[in-house]
């Protein structure tokens, strides 16, 4: 089994201490050192284009205190084994 880390992003509300809103941003990593790092820049990229993103204007982001938090969700695949070859 290989682990990789799939960077999941939530909206939430400091107002009303919830995050109703994740996603996950399609960016899959190696290792979690790689994920954080990227999960930063990510974070304050989506932060910036919340009105455009999420459609959340800067009066609802300044009322409710919203941030964008993040984190590295590991996962597992499998890679199956090769079938043996029959011989012809």
């Amino acid at each position: 089994m290989i682990t990789k880390y799939a960077l999941v992003l939530w909206m939430c509300s400091i107002i009303h201490n919830n995050c109703p809103s994740s996603n996950i941003s399609g960016y899959v990593f190696e290792n979690h050192y790689d994920c954080t790092n990227a999960g930063y820049a990510i974070a304050q990229k989506t932060y910036r284009a919340l009105e455009e993103l999420e459609e959340y204007d800067r009066q609802y982001v300044e009322e409710n205190r919203i941030v964008v938090k993040f984190e590295c969700r590991p996962y597992q695949i499998t890679i199956p084994l090769p079938k043996p070859k029959t011989p012809a």
